[in-house]
């Protein structure tokens, strides 16, 4: 377990560095989608240590997308906590929570100025809690979804996360698979942030290339 959080924080620092990093003599724009809303997560085991089932609940859902300097690529994380989950484990249902935590890398695709594409993949960790005991998973997963600006400062998200978990724990490793889905409503806000301060609302493309738009020193001074 703890070689498994390790590797969690290892592949989230990489991917912070890999889209961070910028030229330290140009200014620093970073874009933030910041969302909550409702999901429904969908569990179907397709091992045969447990037999076949299907766990359903519903639940809270958070996202966040990040992108610097106008760029289509960044990363984002998705977090979802869900309760009552139920479940037909040996023919018998019994309640749990479940959490699951997605991050990876993240892209973008403006298809108008209010509408978004966004679709994001990494690794996806899952998080059980029964009565009795406590599961894990552990796997790859996917994000995608539409987002609509209904102002500069708040949208409306649509979309479901997909993940494969292909290692399990319970009382020992299983080789357990699972295959999930979660589609979610949420509403969130925009962000943008210059160097060190933040701000609700879009970055404007033109504010943005405003100093390379600006007349030369010398052209001023004549004027």
């Amino acid at each position: 377990m703890k070689r498994l959080i390790a590797l969690l924080g290892f592949l989230a620092c990489m991917n912070f560095m890999a889209f961070a990093q910028e030229d330290t003599e140009k200014e620093r724009i970073k874009t933030s989608w910041l969302s909550v809303g409702f999901n429904w997560g969908n569990k179907f085991n397709i091992g045969d240590d447990t037999g076949n089932f299907y766990s359903g609940s519903p639940g809270v859902n958070f996202s966040g997308y990040g992108f610097y300097n106008q760029s289509n690529i960044g990363f984002f994380l998705n977090y979802g906590l869900m309760f009552p989950v139920v479940n037909n484990i040996e023919n018998g249902y019994s309640p749990m929570a479940q959490v699951d935590f997605l991050i990876g890398v993240g892209f973008r695709h403006e298809i108008n100025e209010k509408l978004n594409l966004h679709f994001g993949v990494g690794p996806n960790f899952n998080m059980y809690f029964p009565l009795n005991d406590a599961r894990y998973s552990f796997g790859i997963g996917g994000d995608i979804g539409l987002k609509f600006d209904l102002t500069d400062s708040i949208f409306i998200d649509v979309g479901t996360t997909l993940s494969y978990d292909f290692v399990t724990y319970r009382s020992d490793w299983t080789t357990n698979s699972f295959f999930g889905i979660k589609p979610y409503v949420a509403i969130g806000f925009n962000m943008y942030q210059k160097t060190s301060k933040a701000k609700l609302g879009k970055q404007k493309l033109e504010n943005y290339l405003a100093p390379l738009k600006a007349p030369p020193a010398s052209m001023r001074a004549a004027s």
